[in-house]
């Protein structure tokens, strides 16, 4: 099947593997997999019921992108699956392999990402931190855009999660503000995410025309806000 794919020009993108399976176990079609030269570069990530010792490090020298052990969650398959289509491998020399994606290594990932949360609601600042804390990321919260502004001359957050309706200053402003190279912001170009109770048509036009970077409509959809914030952060 991978075969016929590149020849037919459709290559499939990842290949996710079961480690027990009968006649070739997923090391054996691995193997496989990276010693043909139209498919090696194919990324692979391992599935396996059980961890054993040294297990990650013979699947990384195989080639595999990913090591993970069932049974897995949904929001971790999928941060695996971005971190491994999504991002450039970082390497020391040219002939390095790329570090093995793990639940650690992605758990990790999540703890160095910081977040600022920008919402006058007191309610619905809590619940949103809550979320923010399930999908394993640090947020700080504060009521307004002056606020904002404020917290981001101070601290080098990786995404902003913006109300678009506060008082003081709403999103928009603060959105201007931020993106103003004259300011004192640490990052102008941090990443912003609209969000805004009443989703209108021209909404996200608005949005975008202020200076953010994508638009998320009240009530929260925990995957939805999970895939703005992987896609956000994949941009920067």
């Amino acid at each position: 099947m991978l075969r016929e794919a590149v020849e037919t020009a459709d290559p499939f993108h990842l290949v996710i593997l079961d480690q027990i399976m009968p006649e070739m176990d997923g090391e054996a079609l691995g193997r496989t997999i990276k010693a043909e030269p139209a498919l090696k570069e194919t990324p692979l990530v391992m599935l396996t019921s059980w961890g054993r010792r040294g297990d990650a490090a013979r699947v990384k020298e195989i080639g595999f992108s990913a090591y993970l052990t069932k049974p897995v969650k949904h929001s971790q398959l999928f941060d695996c699956l971005v971190t491994v289509l999504g991002e450039e491998p970082v390497r020391a020399k040219e002939d390095e392999k790329p570090p093995l994606v793990t639940r650690h290594t992605l758990a990790e990932a999540k703890r160095r990402v910081r977040i600022l949360l920008v919402e006058d609601n007191i309610v619905n600042q809590k619940l949103a931190m809550r979320l923010l804390e399930k999908m394993g990321y640090r947020s700080d919260a504060v009521g307004n855009g002056q606020e904002a502004v404020e917290a981001l001359e101070m601290v080098p957050y990786d995404v902003v999660l913006m109300d678009v309706q506060m008082p003081e200053m709403d999103g928009y402003e603060a959105t201007r503000v931020i993106r103003n190279p004259q300011s004192k912001v640490r990052n102008h170009e941090v990443p912003i995410i609209a969000m805004t109770a009443n989703a209108m048509k021209g909404d996200r036009e608005r949005c975008i025309e202020a200076g953010m970077d994508d638009y998320i409509a009240k009530p929260i959809e925990p995957q939805k806000l999970l895939e703005v914030i992987k896609t956000s952060l994949r941009q920067c």
